[in-house]
């Protein structure tokens, strides 16, 4: 009977989640299960009932399926993402907010899945229009974004070309599509994208404004009108980027109703800018 016990993988795991926790007395009170009873899960004496189960899985935001992985593939598992884990419990009631938006979004974002043209006037450099690459994907039922930029010669400090990429998530709410993302390399700063949704079978332009923080030394937050003009479920991503970039106004590089759309947001395209005081 004790060798079965040793062999349980469910005891195990159980002892390592637990490891990760200043007590198992507090671990007993954010579950809710009377320490008596938890202990003998930790010993092999009892099993969870599935109302328990469920509870201990949701406090340590795991699958029950993982829970009952062999103890090292779990806890290879567990070394993966012990952040995650405690992100969530610190989430506490917002974690299920945050999913139900999630859940919300599976079947109202299919259609925009694919790439973009990403247009608005680009703050660091006043009347030019920047157009980047965009590509809404989804995963498991949740949308993600990518958004490649491209910094040119005369943007950089070491006066070449590079890309800037932004990984966020897209979901649906009221009727507008929210994107969040940041920088993958300079967590300094997230940006909010909010967008009307598109009126027919796909989305061959979507309009919104985006509030972000400028790249430079200033650090100034800026919002801006944006344009997204379709590419496709699937495009040539090399041409795209090629493509990307920034552009006077008047470029016969752009298309004129795009133009035309980022003019009509206001002087310049920015409907809310910040301005530095002096020291």
């Amino acid at each position: 009977m004790q060798s079965e016990r040793m062999a349980d993988p469910l005891v195990a795991n159980l002892k390592l989640l637990c490891s990760y926790a200043p007590s198992t007395a507090e671990v007993c009170r954010g579950i809710g299960i009377n320490r008596q009873q938890f202990t003998k899960y930790l010993n092999g004496s009892a099993r969870p009932s599935a109302r328990n189960m469920r509870r201990i899985v949701d406090y340590f935001g795991i699958e029950e399926d993982e829970l009952r992985l062999p103890h090292g593939q779990f806890a290879d598992l567990v070394a993966l993402r012990p952040r995650a884990r405690h992100l969530l419990r610190a989430l506490g009631p917002a974690a299920l907010h945050i999913d139900r938006m999630f859940a919300a979004s599976t079947e109202s974002l299919k259609r925009y899945c694919g790439y973009y043209f990403y247009y608005y006037y680009t703050p660091s450099r006043p009347g030019m229009i920047r157009r980047s690459l965009l590509r809404i994907t989804s995963h498991k039922g949740v949308y993600y974004t990518r958004l490649s930029e491209r910094i040119q010669p005369e943007e950089s400090p070491l006066g070449r070309s590079h890309f800037v990429r932004y990984v966020g998530v897209a979901v649906m709410l009221g009727g507008r599509v929210f994107i969040t993302d940041h920088n993958t390399k300079a967590l300094r700063s997230i940006s909010q994208t909010i967008l009307f949704p598109a009126t027919g079978d796909e989305p061959h332009f979507l309009t919104g404004m985006t509030l972000g923080v400028q790249g430079l030394s200033a650090r100034a937050p800026f919002a801006a009108q944006v344009f997204l003009e379709f590419l496709g479920r699937a495009t040539g991503t090399r041409r795209a980027l090629a493509c990307t970039g920034i552009f006077e106004a008047d470029s016969p590089d752009l298309p004129r109703n795009v133009v035309r759309m980022l003019a009509a947001g206001g002087v310049g395209g920015h409907m809310l800018t910040a301005i530095e005081l002096p020291v």
